[in-house]
């Protein structure tokens, strides 16, 4: 998921207008669309792994982290390094800033997750499922109410997609739900129950979404909030995780280096950002092939990152096993010094 959310996000940024009417193009957008619910699938089946409830220092910790993620969401999507002059950002930069995207979904999702927990104990996988049924069953009216748009809009974008949210709740918390359920029903088994659930699930929820998808046709947008769209994707998912898993028993070559990137998604999730937009902190290094390059020239781009995006996720992935508490204090500076310099910068 990492590597073709890397490659849709190239193609996006640099690909020339003209050749996004190729066929091509538009086949590689129907494949980058699983990047975002794979990532939001995969954030809740981790979480689904230990048995609940977490231990107070556990459930801390996580939370601390969650909590991490939530912030680095919003400083993506700063329209300038200081509150002062954010406080005067135009209508347009608000809707920016205030988007709900994948980090804030799961970020919030798995926040949620951790309160079910703490709150039904080992009956939080139902809890978690029950939940998951009303954002999928809730989804549509939430849409045709326009409730965003008489909510603030700092939460009025966790609700749809009008304000420019590209993941807001309903229905991409689904993914999140779902896959804690998954962590939970799949990943504590064994290799062969796994499969055989995984085959079930997955077959089922393919044959369900079909059915829906097909029963909602014309009465509601399949790409944005109907349920038979979560129910494929989810299936599709399932089926890809016994692959992958099938595909990583054979140590197959390059599967460390898949594992690698599982590691530190977000680090590399954040630095190809930069790379190919930028942000507050500085241009984008690759702006000036922004919308210029042919498929191929694209692709030589994509190739050439790749080795830098490994480099980044290796040499932080070896410092944070080798030295833990330092990677916590290295994090912890650069927080404070971000959120200092953000405050006190007058303009």
């Amino acid at each position: 998921m990492a590597l073709v959310m890397v490659q849709g996000h190239v193609f996006e940024s640099l690909v020339a207008p003209e050749a996004r009417a190729d066929a091509l193009y538009q086949m590689q957008l129907v494949l980058h669309g699983s990047t975002a619910p794979g990532f939001l699938f995969a954030s809740g089946f981790v979480a689904g792994l230990p048995r609940a409830p977490l231990s107070l220092r556990a459930s801390l910790r996580r939370a601390r982290r969650l909590l991490f993620v939530f912030g680095v969401g919003y400083a993506l999507h700063l329209p300038y390094l200081s509150f002062w002059k954010t406080l005067r950002a135009t209508p347009l930069e608000q809707a920016a800033l205030f988007a709900c995207d994948a980090l804030q979904v799961i970020a919030v999702t798995q926040l949620l997750v951790l309160a079910l927990q703490w709150i039904f104990g080992r009956h939080a996988q139902k809890a978690a499922g029950a939940l998951t049924v009303f954002v999928l069953a809730a989804g549509p009216f939430v849409y045709a109410s326009a409730l965003a748009s008489r909510w603030p809009p700092a939460l009025g974008a966790f609700l749809d997609d009008r304000t420019g949210s590209h993941f807001p709740v309903f229905p991409f918390a689904a993914f999140v739900l779902a896959g804690t359920m998954a962590g939970a029903a799949l990943g504590r088994q064994d290799a062969a129950t796994r499969r055989r659930r995984g085959l079930a699930w997955g077959l089922g929820l393919l044959g369900a979404g079909g059915l829906l998808s097909l029963a909602f046709a014309g009465r509601m947008d399949f790409w944005h909030i109907s349920p038979g769209y979560v129910l494929l994707r989810l299936g599709a998912l399932v089926l890809i995780l016994l692959l992958i898993e099938r595909f990583a028993h054979r140590d197959r070559l390059g599967i460390k280096a898949l594992a690698l990137l599982g590691h530190e998604t977000l680090l590399v999730f954040c630095l190809h950002l930069y790379l190919l937009f930028g942000g507050v902190l500085g241009p984008p290094l690759l702006g000036a092939w922004s919308g210029s390059l042919g498929f191929g020239a694209a692709f030589l781009v994509l190739v050439g990152m790749l080795p830098v995006l490994f480099a980044a996720a290796f040499a932080w992935h070896a410092f944070k096993s080798r030295f833990p508490q330092g990677a916590t204090d290295v994090l912890a500076f650069l927080t404070t010094a971000f959120v200092a310099e953000f405050l006190t910068r007058p303009w």
